[in-house]
């Protein structure tokens, strides 16, 4: 429910109070604080409506910020935040406190927020310390998770301590510079820089956001929304940035206007450099930024970010981005005399935290999701991925009308829950990168928007209409399939959509609007803004649409694109964040390929967080460990290749340890099948010999799995000997004639080898019967699909969900987990190897789409996953130098540390004596 505006006033000032005075209350205690206030201000709220405000900010307490990790180089780190702490006044940080305690943060994350930015300001380093130093770091956080909130408060914490000369490079296209200068204005500067005219400060000038809290703070501001830092710039003769107050810029990743403020300090800096300390904050550091050229002749965005550091004496540079991987490739030694260093983040890398109520990759992609519709075949027919740019688009695919009417019904739906108040509630349709295709599309869907909400007002909107159309029907149908079980009678929704069809908005979003939109907005008041931000909008575009830009209240995403690269499929993913109150609500279509990408992408990322959290409890730095990253086996890059230059592939081990391996790739071949099943009968006939005689014990898993312990390395062994994958499956499939796939040579590699667990896992669907009194019900994956090559590919690529195996474990180990039931805290639990077994049926029942292969409970399909426990971080760097099968991207530090310095031994030249 969502409070009144008396509620919310009574629940900030609680806020500001705890906030303020750092305080913690029991239940009681904040009850009878909330209602001495309210009995003192706000009068005319019940008792019933005081509890509702005292209950919003309980619940508010159960969202966390876990601390992240940081990886330091010790050797160029000193602590200096505590002794400064105490004798500097820290208005700045505590008015952004303020701030967000306006904006309705929880209390907990503000607190946890406060201190992560510390850490971080300590890591950027000592402002006021003399000399020449300089500092590269990368703050690794997640995709639409908060990084602009947390690096707003490091920025407000550093000038607090003596940081005077700000530059945030915000982002590489005009509107999404134009957005990171407004978050900048209203949460750092507290100046309205729209009143700013040609960067002259205008009597109209006004304060708006954090200005409300501490409204002394003038700052240099040299850039506005409407304007870029440029050389021609009025004010850029008259601003002194050595003056001592604070100067803030907000520049475009543009290497011309890079340049331009480069100079511009240069200019006033006896020698071109300045004493002031500088920071530069390089928000999406991984586009753009490395250099993807040579180290004599580097990139221009690159050389010119080097260029800007090395103006001042005394420099920090941190790097802000979810997908690091391009910031990790960058040759950690690369140096040019006139410009340093390169920007490898050779000081620190910080992993970010999320709080607990954000919705990330994981979070969508662990496994079976509501939220996501895989049925866009109709929009791959008429748009198909590999498109040109004179591609003609007639009409619009069906999927894509379903996805709009569910757009409307969300947000009638949030409507009601809000009590008829708005808030934003947006849609993104990104089908192309091609402008001209973008315009195609926005020609069709504003028509059939505007149909649609004719229908609602004539049809929908009055009970006695007795008119009933295709787009009805169409209303009705969303309805019962998308929304059936929400908290919201269909009554209720039809006259709440009568007031969402007047409202929505369809915009076209790209480089050729972006003019005409900010013109528009310019002759607006400050009210028409706020009026139009609220109104329900379905926003059409590409590739501006897709990183950076934020898009408030996402509620439905079309997304039918194939980004080749890992990176920018993530950044791709708008739909991450906070969906307060609605999480329910979110769609995503797109296709399967690019479910199976992301669910690749959150894999792969979640081995790098581990790696550096790894790093950090070891004490290693930056310059010292290496980083790899996992190449896909089926060619998705991890980044661009001009972004890997100084990465190399190689080729190493499987590195079983810590792994889970599935067989997602298997053979529909009935004598492929009945060898498997044969391979799976013969396992279990010696496991209940075993069990006879005392050698093996069997138990039920938390999940009521049976399951076997103590079972020999031979049984496991033996069972490989018969089971296979299809040919093409990259660990079961065997190569050529071998009589094992590739994965049983490595078996007795794992840690704990002399005893493994086999766990039988039940599902859904019905009964396999494997005599000897054992049955299970089978797991029902109706995603299945037959590939070119002729095999049968699980859906996702996934065999095992994170909930088998958390159900594999033993009560008393599932218990041990204290509720975490990822597979990392699963793996990370285990001690000894286990072989999870899977009899795979697909079932066509009302609620599912006919699957495209038919497999019965009488001949299912078997299917296995092997999970091996896990070794210290310096083991597998030990295994990976000893060559053989998986292959990795490795960045410049880990080339070395496999290939070593080359060394000829007394032959080397060293030159002329």
């Amino acid at each position: 429910m969502k409070l009144s505006d008396r509620q919310s006033g009574l629940k900030m000032l609680l806020k500001q109070q705890l906030v303020a005075g750092n305080r913690e209350m029991t239940f009681d205690q904040l009850a009878d604080k909330a209602t001495g206030i309210a009995g003192l201000l706000f009068s005319e709220l019940s008792p019933d409506e005081v509890a509702a405000v005292v209950a919003e900010l309980t619940r508010e307490e159960t969202i966390v910020l876990d601390d992240g990790g940081t990886v330091i180089d010790r050797d160029t780190f000193e602590r200096w935040l505590a002794d400064k702490a105490s004798d500097v006044p820290h208005n700045r940080y505590q008015a952004y406190e303020q701030l967000l305690v306006a904006r309705d943060w929880a209390r907990s994350v503000i607190e946890d927020l406060a201190t992560q930015t510390d850490e971080v300001v300590e890591l950027l380093g000592d402002p006021t310390k003399a000399g020449t130093w300089a500092r590269r770091g990368l703050l690794m956080g997640e995709v639409q998770s908060g990084k602009t909130a947390t690096y707003i408060g490091i920025l407000n914490k550093a000038i607090d301590y003596g940081y005077r000369l700000v530059i945030v490079i915000g982002g590489h296209t005009n509107d999404l510079r134009a957005q990171t200068q407004k978050r900048i204005d209203s949460d750092l500067t507290g100046i309205d820089s729209d009143y700013l005219d040609d960067n002259i400060r205008s009597a109209a000038v006004q304060q708006l956001g954090i200005a409300r809290f501490d409204p002394d703070f003038q700052p240099n501001v040299l850039t506005t929304v409407r304007s870029d830092f440029s050389a021609s710039a009025k004010r850029s003769g008259i601003v002194w940035v050595a003056s001592g107050n604070p100067t803030v810029f907000v520049i475009k990743k543009n290497a011309g206007l890079i340049r331009n403020v480069a100079d511009y300090i240069r200019r006033q800096a006896q020698g071109g450099r300045l004493d002031t300390p500088l920071v530069v904050i390089d928000d999406e550091s991984d586009w753009g930024t490395p250099n993807t050229k040579t180290d004599t002749d580097p990139a221009a965005v690159n050389k010119q970010i080097r260029r800007l550091l090395d103006s001042s004496r005394r420099s920090s540079y941190l790097g802000i981005t979810a997908t690091p991987f391009a910031n990790i490739f960058i040759d950690h030694e690369a140096a040019k005399d006139d410009l340093g260093n390169d920007l490898f983040p050779a000081d620190y890398i910080r992993v970010m935290s999320s709080p607990s109520n954000y919705q990330g990759i994981g979070g969508y992609f662990s496994g079976e999701h509501p939220a996501i519709q895989l049925d866009v075949e109709d929009c791959l027919e008429v748009i198909p991925i590999n498109h040109k740019s004179d591609l003609v688009v007639d009409d619009l695919p069906d999927s894509m009308k379903d996805a709009i009417v569910s757009f409307y019904l969300g947000t009638a739906i949030r409507l009601l829950r809000h009590q008829g108040l708005a808030s934003e509630a947006s849609m993104l349709i990104n089908v192309s990168r091609f402008n001209d295709v973008q315009s195609q599309v926005f020609d069709l869907v504003e028509p059939f928007s505007l149909a649609l909400s004719g229908v609602i007002r004539g049809e929908l909107g009055r009970s006695d209409s007795a008119r009933s159309s295709g787009l009805r029907g169409r209303i009705e149908r969303v309805w019962s399939e998308q929304f059936a079980g929400v908290d919201v009678e269909w009554d209720d929704v039809r006259g709440a959509l009568f007031d969402v069809s007047q409202e929505v908005l369809v915009q076209l979003v790209n480089s050729k609007t972006a003019a005409a939109r900010s013109k528009a907005r310019r002759l607006m008041t400050r009210d028409q803004r706020r009026e139009e931000d609220l109104r329900p909008t379905i926003f059409i575009g590409g590739d501006v649409l897709s990183r950076g830009l934020t898009l408030d209240g996402l509620q439905v995403s079309y997304f039918v694109r194939e980004p080749r690269s890992m990176d920018t499929l993530m950044q791709m993913g708008r739909w991450f964040g906070y969906r307060p109150g609605y999480a329910d609500l979110v769609r995503v279509w797109m296709p399967e390929s690019t479910r199976d990408d992301f669910q690749w992408s959150s894999d792969v990322t979640g081995e790098l967080r581990e790696l550096l959290l790894e790093m950090r409890a070891k004490e290693l730095t930056p310059r010292d460990f290496g980083l790899r990253v996992r190449a896909h086996p089926e060619g998705f890059q991890v980044v661009a290749a001009n972004k890997r230059k100084a990465a190399e592939l190689v080729t190493g081990t499987i590195l079983i340890h810590g792994q889970k391996f599935e067989s997602h790739f298997l053979s529909e071949s009935a004598a492929d099948r009945d060898r498997n099943k044969r391979a799976l009968q013969t396992l279990l006939d010696g496991l209940t010999r075993g069990v006879e005689e005392g050698r093996i014990t069997r138990s039920q898993s938390n999940l009521n799995y049976p399951t076997w312990s103590q079972v020999s390395p031979e049984a496991i062994s033996d069972f490989f000997t018969d089971f296979k994958g299809f040919k093409s499956d990259p660990w079961f499939g065997g190569a050529g004639t071998a009589v094992a796939p590739q994965i049983a040579a490595h078996l007795g590699e794992a840690r704990g080898a002399d005893e493994w667990r086999v766990v039988l896992v039940g599902g859904t669907g019905d009964p396999v019967d494997f005599g000897n009194g054992l049955a299970v019900q089978s797991s029902v994956r109706n995603a299945i699909k037959r590939t070119a090559g002729g095999a049968l590919a699980l859906g996702n690529r996934r065999v095992a969900t994170a909930t088998n195996l958390a159900g594999a474990l033993t009560r008393a180990e599932r218990a041990a987990l204290n509720g975490a039931a990822s597979e990392a805290a699963v793996i990370a639990s285990i001690d000894h190897p286990m072989l999870l077994v899977f009899a795979i049926t697909t079932n066509a029942d009302e609620q599912s789409k006919t699957p495209e292969v038919a497999i019965s409970a009488s001949d299912p399909l078997i299917a296995v996953v092997l999970v091996f426990p896990d070794i210290p971080e310096e083991e597998k760097a030990d295994i990976l130098r000893r060559g053989g099968g998986q292959q990795f991207w490795v960045n410049s530090v880990e080339q070395r540390s496999l290939y070593g310095y080359l060394d000829d031994g007394d032959d080397i030249e060293t030159g002329d004596e």
